[in-house]
């Protein structure tokens, strides 16, 4: 396995050819080394003109929002990790391979009176204009997903007027690069992702791999759901949400490709099933082996999850996983020695759990969470480095939401 890469100077903002690693993630507190990120773009425009399609909570400036998303990358080299834009990766890729992702990702709508020549043109057209593109704007055409609806036009004057074509965009917004994948001790893994608007942020994650010269270990199928802020690898066992956006097909997927590696699996299942703590690092945390945060109304009453325990059976060259217990949340993070901090809905609606660790606690948290949530931790231990997320979480998520470690150790 690769030791630490070396970092990017902190002015520097774009993502020079990574060295080779070999993705793992044993453990959630461990020291964070690479890390994929995303900076908002102009497709993250369209998000924010019509939060209530593109499951945004509230609009907010894309030039604040990229601000706040540098300003965490540059926390983030501060400690020590090598960030890798999503953006600037896939345009070092090979160019074939761009022009051919790009072109998949346009889609025609054509008038029933175009004749077969004329859209056999338009598709040329379309051939000659993405390999005219450089590299960056073919990576719009990724971002954007443009379906071009074409007519004729009757007053048209020549050649170059003898279409009319409105453009319909599908714009992705994918800034939260943590759903897309799970990265565990064994590998990574590409989930699939359960809304439809965010459905192509898996062929995105798929692109970054292979330019990165990494094969997944598996990739979600259909009926399966599963995504990336539901995963938390703690060690010899790891913790594995089932609810709302990862269904108990993607979780049975994983376990029978042995995903995980050859550790212990805590299937938590969200008797809640809403969006407000749709994943499970919405509302619970490690940070360390032997700490976490959690929202309170989730360790008992009729919101607390039940856990179902598989174990690993046989040899680790050649194992089956075995439901071996159930039990509530609570109750096996105690089996397991973790001391728990509860926080209030009202910190958590601010985002309490979804900060970042980048070593044991070392915590990259939101400071809208409150001085009072912040202090707490701070008295267990807990080195706290807050920064502003106020226009990002119009998103829907925080810090932890926005990166997907590649490796840590």
């Amino acid at each position: 396995m690769s030791s630490r890469l070396s970092p990017i100077p902190s002015a520097q903002f774009s993502t020079p050819r990574p060295q080779a690693f070999i993705p793992s993630q044993l453990a959630e507190w461990l020291p964070a080394r690479v890390l994929l990120m995303c900076e908002p773009g102009i497709e993250t425009l369209f998000s924010i003109l019509h939060t209530d399609a593109a499951n945004f909570l509230f609009p907010f400036s894309p030039t604040q929002g990229r601000e706040e998303h540098r300003a965490y990358r540059r926390a983030l080299e501060t400690h020590g990790v090598q960030v890798i834009d999503l953006r600037d990766l896939l345009i070092q890729a090979d160019r074939m391979r761009l022009v051919q992702w790009a072109h998949q990702a346009v889609a025609f709508d054509f008038d029933a009176q175009l004749t077969d020549e004329e859209r056999a043109g338009v598709m040329a057209q379309l051939d000659a204009a993405l390999n005219a593109l450089d590299a960056g704007s073919l990576v719009d055409v990724l971002m954007l997903r443009p379906t071009l609806r074409v007519a004729r036009d009757e007053a048209a004057l020549d050649a170059t007027t003898r279409f009319k074509t409105r453009f319909t965009l599908t714009p992705l917004s994918p800034y939260y690069t943590r759903d897309p994948l799970i990265t565990t001790r064994a590998g990574v893994v590409i989930t699939r992702l359960k809304l439809a608007q965010r459905a192509a942020e898996n062929d995105l994650a798929a692109y970054a791999l292979e330019v990165l010269g990494i094969r997944p270990i598996h990739r979600v199928q259909a009926p399966g759901t599963l995504e990336g802020g539901d995963f938390i690898p703690c060690g010899d066992f790891a913790l594995q949400g089932q609810g709302l956006l990862t269904n108990e097909d993607g979780v049975q997927q994983c376990l029978a490709h042995r995903v995980y590696g050859y550790v212990e699996v805590a299937v938590v299942e969200d008797p809640r099933m809403s969006m407000d703590e749709m994943h499970l690092d919405t509302y619970f945390a490690m940070l360390d082996r032997d700490l976490a945060i959690c929202l309170d109304t989730r360790l008992d009453g009729d919101a607390e999850p039940v856990v179902k325990v598989y174990a690993p059976q046989g040899a680790s060259a050649d194992f089956t996983y075995s439901l071996t217990r159930t039990m509530l949340f609570s109750r096996y993070l105690k089996e397991k020695g973790i001391h728990v901090i509860p926080f209030s809905k009202a910190e958590q609606e601010r985002f309490a759990a979804n900060g970042l660790l980048v070593a044991p606690r070392k915590l990259i948290a939101v400071a809208s969470a409150g001085q009072a949530f912040l202090q707490r931790l701070r008295e267990a231990g807990v080195e706290v480095h807050p920064i502003a997320f106020n226009a990002l979480t119009g998103g829907y998520g925080g810090p932890h939401c926005s990166s997907q470690v590649l490796l840590r150790g």
